[in-house]
């Protein structure tokens, strides 16, 4: 069985990563992350002063004007109106605020408060990504990567990610990482696949986390080694990734009673399992041979 990297497939919001899976309602502009990349702490939400909001976004302040948006957009100190979100996120949109013109861009891709427009999406994604805006540039990448709003372009895709990468978003790390596995947009080349992925799994992305550990179940840009390959697996699984247990299962098919000691000893040291009595196969963490 040939194992394929995942490709991180999902919107990221302004302010806000998401992790890969089916997708999910969209939050323009949320402040923690999303999914399962990791869990943000619990914050008290402090009351809002809608007057004083509201003076500053009719004053034309645009940090006001996207603040009100985004109060419109959660229903939060005010009934929520999608369609007076958009009115206020266009204004400072217009005025050239990059985050804005971000979650305009995003609520046109998801029709929220505006007619579903993914031309015009990609309009408004590229003046926030024009601005150096890394959350605009990972979004732009998707939508050329997936054709939405223009013909699907994996060049400009990968260049766009790039822009996001370097930036240090990693999700745009992972997706950069994918491309180069899959050679869509940029030559084949497994060690730089591998070099993205290392970067997107410190940033908690446990997508790269399976990645990696394709590459060493299959000796792809590394020399194969399946009990390095189950330590990221588990990785991966720990993280929430469904799709991490099958793959230890069918390495583990091919593995010697010594090499599933080893990889379960290191998965235990390695992988993130900080406490032992359930493994990621769903079964105690045991000696296989015993």
């Amino acid at each position: 069985m040939r194992l394929r990297p995942i490709l991180v497939i999902l919107i990221l919001a302004a302010l806000a990563t998401v992790a890969c899976g089916a997708p999910q309602e969209v939050s323009i502009g949320s402040g923690g992350k999303i999914g399962g990349a990791e869990t943000p702490p619990e914050t008290r939400v402090e009351p809002v002063d809608v007057a004083a909001v509201l003076a500053r976004a009719e004053a034309g302040d645009t940090a006001g004007q996207r603040e009100l948006a985004l109060l419109y957009s959660r229903g939060q100190a005010v009934k929520l109106d999608q369609v007076e979100a958009a009115r206020w996120m266009r204004a400072a949109a217009d005025q050239g605020d990059a985050e804005a013109q971000h979650d305009l861009g995003l609520m046109y891709q998801n029709g929220l408060g505006v007619e579903q427009d993914e031309a015009e999406a990609l309009v408004w994604l590229h003046k926030a990504a024009d601005q150096g805006l890394a959350a605009a540039q990972f979004n732009l990448g998707l939508a050329y990567a997936q054709g939405r709003g223009a013909e699907q372009d994996f060049e400009q895709a990968a260049s766009w990610y790039r822009a996001a990468a370097e930036r240090g978003n990693g999700f745009a790390q992972h997706n950069l990482g994918v491309m180069y596995d899959t050679g869509d947009g940029v030559a084949q080349d497994y060690a730089e696949a591998l070099v993205w992925y290392r970067k997107a799994s410190e940033r908690n992305v446990h997508q790269a986390n399976f990645n990696i550990g394709v590459l060493y179940a299959e000796g792809r840009g590394v020399p194969q080694d399946r009990i390095e390959a189950v330590v990221w697996f588990t990785r991966s699984a720990w993280g929430g990734n469904e799709g991490a247990d099958p793959a230890i299962t069918h390495l583990f098919e091919s593995m010697t009673a010594e090499e599933k000691k080893l990889a379960i000893e290191r998965a235990k040291t390695e992988g993130q399992i900080t406490d032992t009595p359930i493994d990621v196969f769903g079964e105690p963490l045991r000696d296989p041979a015993g």
